[in-house]
């Protein structure tokens, strides 16, 4: 199966090219905010006993069970990230609707989740 990538240039007015440069600038603030937000939130889990006590449980549906409350008691779920940037997003909904919020918090949750496990899996050996 092949795949192709058409590339077009956008025909734009320099006034939209300000606007769009404005919004990919936010998105992009707002994203690393969701990111050092994570982190935070991360490094306290990473500090509370509770969860040296669960990392060193052998792995059983208990374990599982354990982490999920932790992460939800730190605020390490998708949704508790969509409370976070909707409090951002209010400050720039003439750029950034909610929805565009919502999807850039949920893309930085996918990539932080991704970057835990990879972690997660090279201590492990």
């Amino acid at each position: 199966m092949s795949n192709f990538i058409l590339t077009l240039k956008l025909n734009t007015q320099p006034f939209e090219e300000s606007i769009l440069n404005k919004r990919l600038n936010i998105g992009r603030q707002m994203y690393n905010a969701c990111l050092n937000e994570l982190n935070k939130r991360y490094r306290a889990l990473q500090q509370s006993k509770e969860y040296k006590k669960a990392c060193k449980m052998t792995k059983s549906k208990e374990r599982n069970k354990l982490f999920n409350s932790l992460n939800k008691k730190y605020g390490l779920t998708e949704y508790s990230l969509h409370d976070f940037v909707k409090q951002m997003q209010h400050h720039f909904k003439k750029n950034i609707d909610s929805f565009t919020a919502q999807k850039i918090a949920t893309r930085c949750f996918k990539a932080f989740q991704k970057l835990i496990k990879s972690t997660s899996k090279n201590t492990e050996r």
